[in-house]
Parts: C-alpha cells; structure tokens; sequence
C-alpha cells in the first residue's frame, strides 16, 4: 500500500469547523489514517479547544485543496482528495466520532495507530475522514495533520 500525508489549517469557531478532509475521489478506495498531529498555530492562551476525528460522506467546499505529499516518491499520486480551510462543512455521519480529543492550546497532540488500529474509511467515493474543532469564545487558527496508506 502506497503512503501519503497532508495537513490543514483553519480558525476556531463557537461551532464546529473543519481543518482537513481526506477523501476517496473518482477511484473508490479504503483510506488507513494512522498518524494525526494537532496543535495551536495562533497565540497561545489557557484555553481547551475539543477536537474531534469523524468520517464523512460528502467533502463540502474546501477554501484550498491540499496535494497529499507522497512517503515513498516511487508510489503513484494519492488517489484520495485533501482539502483545508473549508467554507462550507462536510457531511458528517453522525454517531461515528473515531477520536475525540479536548486540547489545551498550549499542547500539540499526536495519536499513532497501534498495528491493526488505523481509521480506516468506507471504499466509496467522497467517503473519508474530517477533523474539526470548535471552542465558545478562541478564534485563534490550529493546524492537523494526517497519515495514511491507500
């Protein structure tokens, strides 16, 4: 399985917002997410911002598509879409948080799958996984990254 990875960046909201979508595009395929890093980027405060990990079955309207960059260069180019800084939010499926994380903006967070735990998303087009954030009064910017196989 090929390798790839790529990041987003997006300002908090008192509602959730998205930061990064990877998604199935044209070819149908199962993604592996196994490493996320999450962190502040803007000014630090004492605040918790929760973060959650979630699949999707639609990507929404990404204000930048992202190239997912490729691990091994002799790998083909990613088959799955990545997009940041969304204008309008994905479709979310509900009940179906894979990570929630409350973060201090303080702290940077990475979660590495254990062998045989990654996130893996649905083989259908457009399907895939979303992280967003949202915190009641910060407006500062924060930054995901992820990594997976296709």
């Amino acid at each position: 399985m090929a390798r790839y990875s790529a990041s987003g960046s997006q300002n908090l909201a008192s509602s959730a917002i998205t930061a990064l979508t990877i998604a199935a595009q044209s070819t149908a395929h199962q993604n592996r997410v196994y490493d996320i890093n999450i962190a502040n980027v803007g000014a630090p405060a004492d605040l918790v911002t929760l973060h959650t990990i979630q699949r999707i079955t639609a990507v929404g309207t990404a204000g930048s598509s992202v190239t997912p960059s490729k691990l091994d260069l002799a790998d083909r180019a990613a088959q799955s879409a990545a997009g940041e800084n969304h204008s309008s939010e994905p479709t979310y499926t509900s009940a179906t948080e894979l990570l929630e994380i409350p973060l201090n903006h303080r702290a940077t967070f990475r979660w590495v799958a254990a062998p045989g735990g990654e996130l893996v998303t649905p083989a259908t087009n457009n399907s895939g996984i979303g992280a967003k954030a949202l915190h009641a009064s910060a407006t500062t910017e924060w930054r995901v990254g992820c990594m997976w196989e296709e």
